[in-house]
């Protein structure tokens, strides 16, 4: 799979600010979720999400002012099973 270019980074970060899904970005561009993820970590095309935001800002500036533009902060959820200690578990031992 091939990285993304500047103008396609680019691109990706506008079609994020205009609610656009990852699988309708997949399907565009026919790459792995991943690589999007790449863009918008900013892992790779860096510089590219101020440069989007900068043309994002005089094609839609309505829409501008209402985007939050920071870089994509995943959010992890870790899941821990809770372990009862009612007796019940000395019965297996």
């Amino acid at each position: 799979m091939a990285y993304f270019s500047d103008p396609q980074a680019k691109d990706i970060w506008k079609a994020r600010w205009l609610g656009e899904g990852v699988q309708a970005l997949v399907e565009r561009y026919r790459q792995s979720p991943f690589r999007f993820y790449e863009v918008w970590t900013e892992e790779r095309n860096q510089g590219t999400r101020l440069k989007a935001f900068d043309e994002f800002k005089r094609e839609h500036p309505d829409k501008a002012a209402i985007v939050d533009a920071s870089p994509h902060k995943p959010k992890r959820r870790v899941t821990t099973r809770t372990i009862v200690n009612d007796g019940q578990h000395e019965l297996l031992l």
